[in-house]
């Protein structure tokens, strides 16, 4: 995926998914934390100050779009390696003493090719690091050495056999997700060669007639001998040695392709080149490339006008951001936002147990900025035109004097509810208090 990553518009594409996931609140973050202990939410927020994550994030989510899986190591596994091998086995440390000095490490990521996730009967069993891409010898690390962010991985697809100690055979699943452009792959190097067969298509096509002035001549021979010394001359180069006197012929490599060396009589000319281009595409040429450039677009969610093909500058639904001009667009930053928010809150989990803090474990929530869609932008229009007619009609029924609660529980109740539907279902219950009334509890 490296190799496909380099490619201009999936590179492109990946870009626009990292930079828009990481877009930052009126506070400056781009991931906080909320709990109805706010003194967890201060201490969660104060760790991604700590953590530099404002600056690491857009990095680690394009990653994560790329590979499919990002690794963040811990401090533990810069500790003194407690089990190294060169045998296929597990030993892993299972060690639960909380341990003060545990801290994340999100300034660097662990190559995917290095390491496997180890899973056994559905549950995490730790890794098996390899950095020189030979897994016969390796060394296992616990749980908590790395933090495994994922947009998925199901477990199934991948296995690892290993032999204990007794000489049996152990299959361990691995966790790995997919990365998120490779069902591009298939589209990408179908139109790369389509490109490529095209472009020396047209350098073939390409005839060039050199009309060359034989006077009045009608000896054929002679006229191809005079032909063959004019192509000798456009086409060879001779080359002497000034030390010894020797004289070497070889090709121009800057030579014409397809010449064709034709005889003219009293031309204006001694030589005149005419070109013959018969490299123009055909319908079909068009129609197969965009066939093949729509199906790449396809498995990239960007809008098309984004990647320059509406516009010089893919401006082409200027006033509207990506994920409100695609649905796909906006499922996928949802699905990597989604992904990255789940990693950080595993990862804080580990911190706060491995701290002895477990009490703060599952009691925060993380947030991001919200993706704007079509279906969000309807819906704040929805809740600002149900507020108007709110306040509306509470002011028509002032104006006509009506002093019932249960009118404006009602009507308030019904407007409500389309935008607001928790407000408008406890509008009923509301104790209002008017101006005028039987009803004097508060509102």
């Amino acid at each position: 995926m490296r190799g496909l990553a380099r490619d201009s518009q999936i590179a492109t594409a990946l870009s626009y998914y990292a930079t828009d996931a990481t877009t930052t609140n009126t506070s400056g973050q781009i991931l906080w934390a909320t709990s109805d202990n706010k003194q967890l939410a201060d201490i969660i927020n104060g760790l991604f100050k700590k953590w530099n994550i404002n600056s690491y994030a857009r990095d680690h989510i394009l990653e994560l779009a790329t590979i499919g899986n990002l690794y963040i190591p811990t401090t533990d596994m810069y500790k003194e390696s407690t089990y190294s091998t060169k045998q296929i086995g597990i030993a892993l440390d299972n060690n639960t003493i909380p341990n003060r000095d545990f801290d994340i490490i999100p300034s660097y990521k662990i190559p995917p090719e290095d390491v496997l996730h180890l899973w056994y009967q559905g549950q995490p069993c730790g890794y098996m690091y390899a950095p020189d891409d030979d897994f016969s010898g390796h060394i296992r690390y616990p749980e908590s050495s790395i933090l495994h962010f994922s947009l998925g991985g199901i477990l199934g697809d991948y296995t690892i056999d290993t032999k204990q100690a007794d000489g049996s055979v152990k299959t361990w699943d691995i966790m790995f997700a997919e990365p998120l452009m490779s069902n591009a792959i298939s589209p990408t190097q179908t139109l790369n060669l389509l490109e490529d067969a095209t472009l020396l298509s047209s350098l073939s096509r390409v005839v060039r007639f050199v009309n060359v002035d034989c006077g009045d001549s009608n000896d054929e021979e002679a006229v191809t001998a005079y032909l063959q010394q004019i192509k000798d001359a456009i086409e060879q180069n001779l080359s002497i040695n000034t030390s010894t006197g020797d004289v070497q012929s070889f090709v121009n490599p800057q030579s014409p392709n397809n010449l064709i060396y034709l005889p003219k009589r009293k031309g204006q000319d001694i030589v005149s080149i005419t070109d013959l281009n018969m490299a123009d595409f055909t319908e079909a040429d068009n129609n197969l490339l965009e066939y093949y450039q729509n199906k790449k677009l396809s498995v990239l969610g960007v809008p098309k006008e984004a990647m320059n093909f509406s516009s010089n500058e893919g401006l082409g639904g200027a006033g509207s951001v990506m994920s409100q001009r695609s649905a796909l667009y906006a499922n996928i930053l949802t699905r990597i936002e989604t992904a990255y928010k789940a990693g950080w809150t595993s990862a804080l989990n580990t911190y706060f147990k491995l701290n002895n803090m477990s009490a703060y474990a599952d009691n925060f929530e993380l947030h991001m900025n919200p993706i704007i869609t079509t279906q969000s932008t309807i819906q704040f229009d929805r809740r600002d035109s149900a507020l108007s007619q709110a306040d509306t009609f509470v002011n028509v029924l002032k104006n006509l004097g009506v002093t019932k609660s249960d009118a404006y529980r009602e009507g308030l109740s019904e407007i409500l509810t389309e935008g607001f539907p928790q407000m408008g279902s406890d509008a009923n219950s509301w104790r209002l208090n008017l101006e005028e009334g039987d009803d004097t509890s508060e509102l």
